[in-house]
Order: C-alpha cells, then structure tokens, then sequence
C-alpha cells in the first residue's frame, strides 16, 4: 500500500521534535531558532507542503517563511522517504533526561516572536561582506562540518548595528558546496534582545531577478525593492 504523504502538521511536528533534540544537546540558539521558525511557518501555510515537493522539489518551497535550502532539503527527504537521516541520528545520541530538560524549558519560557528586518537592511550588509570577503579584511575560522582538512576558510563578519548584532558568513551546507556556492550564498543571522532569526542570501538565477542578490522566501518583497 502506498505511504500516505506527510501533512503540513506533521512535518511541523517533525521540525519541532528537531528542535527540542538540538536545544537538549546546547546546540546554537540560532540553529534552534531556526527550526521553530520554519516549523511555525509550515503550521500556517496554505497548501500541503508534500505536494509542492512532489511536483516541484525544493524549489516548492522557496515562499515558504524560514524555509531555506537546508531546511527544505530535509523537507524533501521526509516527504519521499518517511524518514530523517538527522533526527535519527539526535535520538540516538541525546539522553532522556536531557531532552526533558529541554522541553521544560520550552513549556516555562515564552518565545519572542523572531524580528523580521527589511530587505534593504539585509542586501546591504550581504553587501558589505562579500566585498570585505573578497578584500581579505575578515578574519577567517575552520567550520566544524565539511571540512576534514580543519582549514580557516571561512570569512566571518560580527558587527552591531542599529541595535542589532549580526553575524555573517559563506554558506557551509552541503548542497552549497556541491553545487559551488560557498562563495555566493551568505547566510545572515541577526539578534535584538530575546529576538533573532536568520536568512540566506544567494545570486539568482532565473527569471526576473536574474543575476540579483536575493534573499531566500522573500522574493517577492525583493522584486519590489528592486523596481
């Protein structure tokens, strides 16, 4: 008998149960974050989000608020296959009563809604970083993942603005590096307070905004600050 596709609920349920194992293992609170974003965002969107995968990929879910490239992917492998190669991999390596912990602590604490910053904001400090990238004036780290060599590659810019702290650098997936874009793609976290979220900013390729830098899920209010 065919599996019955995942609903919109869910996969919600999955990317939270994600969450509550990377909070439970002190992972970075962006990461989490990010996780929850996207998982109220499936709750609330208006088509089946399994269906937009099977009839258009990934791609199905580019409109979709704090769904970026990664988040997507996993999307996508739970859709076809019913399964998560990482949530498999926290159950086994999380203890109970850790996890517990972490869903207390969830229950007791009441999230701030994450800040959402203008498009302009965001493509001016994407901006700012390639070309200090580019000009060798960033100090430069060695990501933990995919990258066995240990080398400091990676550009990192922290600056605050305006109130906010941000922190950006290249995108270190691993669909960026198999598809050569660890120097295009520029992953921007930003955090006021209790507040935070993060986004991708990647050059596009196809349609109207072709060859512009383009904030991921957020295209539409590009195309407008564009034109």
């Amino acid at each position: 008998m065919p599996r019955t596709p995942p609903s919109n609920k869910d996969i919600a349920a999955l990317l939270e149960r994600i969450a509550d194992l990377l909070d439970a293992g002190g992972e970075n609170p962006f990461r989490i974050r990010s996780y929850r974003t996207a998982a109220s965002s499936v709750k609330s969107a208006r088509s089946p989000l399994a269906k937009l995968v099977e009839s258009k990929g990934v791609e199905g879910l580019s409109g979709v608020k704090g769904v970026g490239e990664k988040l997507a992917g996993l999307i996508r492998e739970y859709v076809e296959t019913g399964e998560v190669e990482l949530l498999r991999t926290l159950e086994k390596e999380t203890p109970a009563e850790k996890l517990k912990e972490a869903k207390d602590r969830k229950a007791d604490h009441t999230f701030a809604k994450p800040v959402l910053l203008p498009v302009g904001t965001i493509l001016e400090i994407d901006e700012e970083y390639r070309k200090s990238a580019s000009a060798g004036r960033l100090k430069k780290i060695a990501p933990r993942q995919l990258n066995p060599e240990k080398k400091a590659w990676l550009p990192i810019l922290v600056r605050e603005q305006k109130g906010f702290k941000f922190t950006v650098m290249f995108s270190n997936t691993a669909t960026a590096h198999k598809l050569d874009k660890t120097g295009d793609w520029v992953v921007v976290y930003y955090a006021k307070g209790e507040r935070e979220n993060q986004c991708t900013v990647v050059t596009e390729s196809r349609g109207t905004l072709k060859g512009r830098r383009v904030i991921r899920g957020r295209e539409k209010e590009c195309e407008r600050y564009y034109s």
